[in-house]
């Protein structure tokens, strides 16, 4: 397996574990999360490449094993959601 493709599902794999509901969609390449805003259900969705260029220098966290992120809180705290209402009021939306 090509060093970008296990890249890809060991981040995969790790928001699959933060995201409770997210897939990953037929082309083996996309997260696919769910949430709901005020009500309405959404989607996020996360294409995974490998760069071929890498712009981060050494001061990037890598995802390992080792390090891989716990799942947090699943609900949004009130200045979150405000948060999302406000961008979501500047965007127009």
């Amino acid at each position: 397996m090509a060093k970008g493709s296990q890249s890809k599902t060991l981040i995969g794999t790790a928001l699959l574990q933060i995201f409770p509901g997210a897939f990953i969609d037929s082309d083996g390449k996309t997260v696919r999360i769910p949430t709901t805003v005020e009500g309405e259900p959404l989607e996020i969705k996360i294409t995974m490449t490998c760069a071929k260029d890498i712009i981060g220098g050494e001061q990037i966290n890598s995802v390992t094993i080792e390090n891989k992120p716990q799942p947090q809180n699943k609900e949004m705290t009130e200045e979150e959601i405000q948060a999302v209402r406000d961008i979501i009021t500047r965007l127009g939306l």
